[in-house]
């Protein structure tokens, strides 16, 4: 994954772009977001889920499961590729199935990793040492500390804003790199980011319930009449108030003045009725690419640039491979994919009696407090603190670090 931004980003409109939403539209953006060496160019991406969609076979019972069989070995040369680059890979391993299925290559091909674990408690720790047991790996872990890394001196490093899903845990992870005097410009960040658009992240039954009372709510205009403090103050629940059309997009975000104007963006969505084609759209692209994105900026400006990050699940040849298939890859009935991770953990290291339950690992903060200027920097944009949720203040957190650290004036 490879990023480039000339200058550091001081436009104002983008900041809180970048700020209110969690992605960003790539093509309208003054940050010329590049995947390897491209400029990403979000509507060519688009036109290709679409026509991947449409020539695939719509079957209430499918004949040709896809199983992991058929795609593992495309995995593995991607992963083989590791071997070459006379770097530490590094696994952040949450125990998730995307973190463990990679961590089981990973083992079966050989290649000596480090892992890396954020817990909040002795059962999710326990059920990690299951999954390492069964590995045959050890994993170091972090309880939220931070002890080695300067903190001030990363938000001076780094290039552009960032807000990563994974939220300050992942300087939680690199601080155990510096505690086990790990170089990180001799190491390689290894990550699951990056598998919506192919592997599955169907919406769950909660997020259509969620989609259907967005729908009554943006069209009785509810959002005009609850106040933006409000539609804060009530965290998770505030995304109620956001149109259906990005229903999918994970997570609350932070609401201000503009926020509807700039959301209005992703209504082209509307017209896909297809309810895996819009996943695929909103997730896979405008999600899950600048999530990945924003991950490299956080892994590689927090510590050096010479360090690398690597996304196993973006690779040309396998993602060419699901376009080629002529079936559908998912099971509507139990909006589960059919290509099966969890088939091959669970075969492989019984994974549904380690751990039973979709989403266990949430995510995970350090212990933070906003300094005074933090706290100037919210009533001049007008962000009420005190009406936030947690996630939404580790998003301040990190975006206003950035803001304050490089001298930017939001005049």
């Amino acid at each position: 994954m490879e990023y480039s931004l000339n200058n550091k980003v001081t436009d104002k409109k983008i900041l809180l772009e970048i700020l209110q939403n969690r992605f960003t539209k790539f093509d309208e953006s003054v940050v010329k977001w590049t995947f390897k060496g491209s400029k990403i160019n979000s509507k060519f991406l688009e036109n290709k889920i679409l026509n991947n969609y449409k020539n695939k076979l719509k079957k209430k019972v499918l004949s040709n499961e896809i199983i992991y069989s058929d795609w593992i070995e495309i995995f593995d040369t991607g992963l083989n590729k590791l071997k070459k680059l006379n770097k530490q890979p590094i696994l952040f391993f949450s125990g998730g199935k995307d973190s463990t299925f990679i961590a089981s290559r990973l083992t079966q091909k050989k290649i000596d990793a480090l892992y890396y674990s954020f817990v909040k408690n002795e059962n999710e720790k326990k059920i990690l040492n299951e999954l390492a047991k069964k590995l045959k790996i050890s994993i170091f872990y972090s309880y939220g500390k931070l002890e080695y890394l300067d903190e001030e001196e990363i938000f001076k490093k780094i290039k552009e804003p960032v807000l990563d899903p994974a939220g300050l845990s992942v300087l939680s992870l690199l601080d155990i790199s510096k505690k086990n005097k790990i170089n990180f410009q001799d190491s390689i960040f290894i990550d699951g980011m990056g598998n919506d658009c192919y592997m599955g992240h169907l919406p769950s039954k909660q997020e259509l319930r969620k989609l259907y009372f967005q729908k009554i709510f943006f069209k009785n205009h509810f959002h005009k009449i609850v106040p933006i403090d409000i539609q804060n103050s009530i965290g998770k629940f505030g995304d109620l108030f956001r149109p259906d059309y990005v229903a999918h997009f994970p997570g609350s975000t932070i609401k201000l003045n503009n926020y509807y104007d700039q959301i209005s963006y992703y209504s082209k969505y509307k017209i896909y009725d297809d309810i895996v084609v819009q996943r695929a759209l909103q997730r896979g692209i405008h999600y899950d690419f600048c999530s990945a994105i924003a991950k490299s900026i956080l892994y590689v400006d927090a510590s050096s640039e010479k360090s690398l990050v690597f996304f196993p699940f973006l690779d040309d040849d396998l993602i060419e491979f699901y376009e080629t298939r002529k079936i559908r890859d998912y099971d509507y009935s139990k909006l589960t994919n059919k290509l099966s991770i969890r088939k091959y953990l669970n075969e492989n290291l019984d994974f549904d009696k380690i751990s039973p339950y979709k989403g266990i690992f949430k995510p995970t903060y350090l212990n933070f407090r906003l300094s005074n200027m933090q706290i100037k920097l919210a009533d001049k944009i007008n962000i009420r603190l005190k009406y936030l949720n947690k996630t939404q203040k580790s998003d301040f957190y990190l975006w206003s670090k950035y803001i304050i650290n490089n001298d930017i004036k939001l005049d």
